[in-house]
Protein backbone atom coordinates (compact mmCIF):
# COMPACT_ATOMS: atom_id res chain seq x y z
CA UNK A 1 0.00 0.00 0.00
CA UNK A 2 2.87 2.38 0.78
CA UNK A 3 4.32 1.73 -2.68
CA UNK A 4 0.96 2.25 -4.39
CA UNK A 5 0.28 5.49 -2.51
CA UNK A 6 3.75 6.94 -3.20
CA UNK A 7 3.58 6.12 -6.92
CA UNK A 8 -0.01 7.25 -7.37
CA UNK A 9 0.52 10.56 -5.57
CA UNK A 10 3.74 11.22 -7.49
CA UNK A 11 2.18 10.46 -10.87
CA UNK A 12 -0.81 12.67 -10.03
CA UNK A 13 1.71 15.49 -9.41
CA UNK A 14 3.16 14.89 -12.90
CA UNK A 15 6.47 13.62 -11.57
CA UNK A 16 8.84 10.87 -12.63
CA UNK A 17 9.19 7.96 -10.21
CA UNK A 18 12.25 5.72 -10.00
CA UNK A 19 11.52 2.33 -8.41
CA UNK A 20 14.74 0.59 -7.49
CA UNK A 21 14.46 -2.95 -6.18
CA UNK A 22 17.40 -4.52 -4.38
CA UNK A 23 17.75 -8.06 -3.10
CA UNK A 24 20.23 -9.06 -0.39
CA UNK A 25 22.47 -11.86 -1.56
CA UNK A 26 22.05 -14.97 0.64
CA UNK A 27 19.26 -13.33 2.70
CA UNK A 28 19.31 -14.17 6.40
CA UNK A 29 22.65 -15.94 5.97
CA UNK A 30 24.16 -12.48 5.35
CA UNK A 31 23.27 -11.06 8.78
CA UNK A 32 26.64 -9.87 10.12
CA UNK A 33 26.94 -10.28 13.87
CA UNK A 34 29.10 -7.24 14.67
CA UNK A 35 26.49 -5.06 12.96
CA UNK A 36 23.68 -6.71 14.91
CA UNK A 37 25.53 -6.13 18.19
CA UNK A 38 26.14 -2.49 17.26
CA UNK A 39 22.43 -2.09 16.54
CA UNK A 40 21.55 -3.64 19.89
CA UNK A 41 23.82 -1.12 21.65
CA UNK A 42 22.34 1.76 19.66
CA UNK A 43 18.85 0.65 20.68
CA UNK A 44 19.98 0.52 24.33
CA UNK A 45 19.32 -3.19 24.71
CA UNK A 46 19.40 -4.26 28.39
CA UNK A 47 22.88 -5.49 29.28
CA UNK A 48 21.73 -9.01 30.25
CA UNK A 49 20.13 -9.54 26.80
CA UNK A 50 23.04 -7.90 25.01
CA UNK A 51 25.52 -10.19 26.82
CA UNK A 52 23.37 -13.21 25.95
CA UNK A 53 23.60 -12.25 22.26
CA UNK A 54 27.37 -11.71 22.52
CA UNK A 55 27.65 -15.18 24.05
CA UNK A 56 25.45 -16.70 21.33
CA UNK A 57 27.61 -15.19 18.56
CA UNK A 58 30.92 -16.05 20.24
CA UNK A 59 33.13 -18.84 18.83
CA UNK A 60 30.59 -20.33 16.45
CA UNK A 61 31.66 -22.68 13.70
CA UNK A 62 30.25 -24.74 10.88
CA UNK A 63 31.40 -28.29 10.19
CA UNK A 64 31.15 -30.23 6.91
CA UNK A 65 31.82 -33.95 6.95
CA UNK A 66 32.10 -35.69 3.60
CA UNK A 67 33.13 -39.35 3.59
CA UNK A 68 36.22 -39.40 5.79
CA UNK A 69 37.06 -35.70 5.41
CA UNK A 70 36.01 -33.06 7.90
CA UNK A 71 36.26 -29.30 7.37
CA UNK A 72 35.48 -26.82 10.13
CA UNK A 73 35.40 -23.02 9.85
CA UNK A 74 34.59 -20.18 12.16
CA UNK A 75 31.59 -18.12 11.12
CA UNK A 76 30.70 -14.50 11.87
CA UNK A 77 27.40 -14.04 10.09
CA UNK A 78 24.04 -15.63 9.46
CA UNK A 79 20.96 -16.62 11.40
CA UNK A 80 20.39 -20.38 11.60
CA UNK A 81 17.23 -21.62 9.91
CA UNK A 82 14.50 -22.37 12.37
CA UNK A 83 16.10 -20.16 15.02
CA UNK A 84 13.26 -18.06 16.43
CA UNK A 85 15.44 -15.01 17.01
CA UNK A 86 16.82 -15.04 13.45
CA UNK A 87 14.26 -12.64 11.96
CA UNK A 88 14.66 -10.33 14.96
CA UNK A 89 18.44 -10.27 14.53
CA UNK A 90 17.99 -9.59 10.81
CA UNK A 91 15.65 -6.70 11.59
CA UNK A 92 18.18 -5.26 14.06
CA UNK A 93 20.74 -5.00 11.29
CA UNK A 94 18.27 -3.82 8.63
CA UNK A 95 16.87 -1.18 10.96
CA UNK A 96 20.06 0.85 10.69
CA UNK A 97 19.54 1.06 6.92
CA UNK A 98 15.90 2.06 7.21
CA UNK A 99 16.80 4.81 9.69
CA UNK A 100 19.33 6.56 7.46
CA UNK A 101 18.48 10.14 6.53
CA UNK A 102 16.81 10.19 3.11
CA UNK A 103 15.72 13.07 0.90
CA UNK A 104 12.10 14.20 1.37
CA UNK A 105 11.18 12.85 -2.07
CA UNK A 106 12.38 9.32 -1.20
CA UNK A 107 10.65 6.42 0.48
CA UNK A 108 12.35 3.18 1.43
CA UNK A 109 10.34 -0.01 1.90
CA UNK A 110 11.74 -3.31 3.18
CA UNK A 111 10.27 -6.79 3.18
CA UNK A 112 12.44 -9.64 4.48
CA UNK A 113 15.63 -9.44 2.39
CA UNK A 114 14.16 -7.26 -0.36
CA UNK A 115 14.30 -3.47 -0.50
CA UNK A 116 12.57 -0.87 -2.62
CA UNK A 117 13.89 2.67 -3.01
CA UNK A 118 11.20 5.00 -4.37
CA UNK A 119 12.33 8.42 -5.55
CA UNK A 120 10.34 11.11 -7.33
CA UNK A 121 11.39 14.18 -9.27
CA UNK A 122 9.93 16.83 -11.57
CA UNK A 123 12.40 16.09 -14.37
CA UNK A 124 14.36 13.15 -15.62
CA UNK A 125 17.60 14.70 -14.39
CA UNK A 126 16.15 15.47 -10.94
CA UNK A 127 14.84 11.96 -10.30
CA UNK A 128 18.10 10.51 -11.62
CA UNK A 129 20.20 12.69 -9.30
CA UNK A 130 18.08 11.93 -6.22
CA UNK A 131 18.10 8.21 -6.98
CA UNK A 132 21.89 8.18 -7.35
CA UNK A 133 22.30 9.99 -4.01
CA UNK A 134 20.13 7.37 -2.28
CA UNK A 135 21.73 4.34 -3.96
CA UNK A 136 25.12 5.67 -2.83
CA UNK A 137 23.84 5.63 0.78
CA UNK A 138 22.74 2.01 0.33
CA UNK A 139 26.09 1.00 -1.17
CA UNK A 140 27.98 2.64 1.71
CA UNK A 141 25.72 0.99 4.29
CA UNK A 142 26.20 -2.40 2.59
CA UNK A 143 30.01 -2.08 2.73
CA UNK A 144 29.93 -1.00 6.38
CA UNK A 145 27.60 -3.87 7.33
CA UNK A 146 29.23 -6.62 5.28
CA UNK A 147 26.12 -7.10 3.11
CA UNK A 148 26.10 -7.81 -0.62
CA UNK A 149 23.17 -7.06 -2.90
CA UNK A 150 22.47 -9.42 -5.79
CA UNK A 151 23.28 -7.51 -8.99
CA UNK A 152 21.20 -9.92 -11.09
CA UNK A 153 18.06 -9.25 -9.03
CA UNK A 154 18.57 -5.49 -8.60
CA UNK A 155 16.38 -3.61 -11.09
CA UNK A 156 15.17 -0.14 -11.98
CA UNK A 157 11.76 0.87 -13.27
CA UNK A 158 10.81 4.40 -14.28
CA UNK A 159 7.18 5.46 -14.16
CA UNK A 160 5.67 8.65 -15.55
CA UNK A 161 2.48 9.88 -17.18
CA UNK A 162 4.40 12.26 -19.40
CA UNK A 163 3.28 12.05 -23.02
CA UNK A 164 6.60 12.83 -24.68
CA UNK A 165 9.49 10.45 -25.09
CA UNK A 166 12.35 10.26 -22.62
CA UNK A 167 15.32 12.05 -24.17
CA UNK A 168 17.99 9.61 -22.97
CA UNK A 169 18.50 6.50 -20.88
CA UNK A 170 18.31 6.92 -17.14
CA UNK A 171 21.73 6.52 -15.55
CA UNK A 172 21.17 5.26 -12.05
CA UNK A 173 24.04 3.29 -10.57
CA UNK A 174 24.44 0.93 -7.69
CA UNK A 175 27.94 -0.18 -6.65
CA UNK A 176 29.41 1.56 -9.71
CA UNK A 177 27.21 -0.45 -12.08
CA UNK A 178 24.31 0.92 -14.07
CA UNK A 179 21.05 -0.58 -12.86
CA UNK A 180 19.23 -2.60 -15.51
CA UNK A 181 16.01 -0.82 -16.41
CA UNK A 182 12.84 -2.88 -16.77
CA UNK A 183 10.32 -1.49 -19.21
CA UNK A 184 7.46 -3.80 -18.29
CA UNK A 185 6.28 -5.86 -15.33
Amino acid sequence: MALKTFVQDSLNEGQYVALISLHVKCGFDAAWWPSILTSLKTLKCPSNLYNLCVSYFNERSATLILNSTMEQREISKGCPQGFTSGPGFWNMQYNSLLNLEYKKNTKVIAYADDLMILTKGKTQVEVENYANIETQKFATWARENNITFNDQKSKLMILTRRKYKVKRDFKIDFNNKKLQEKTNT
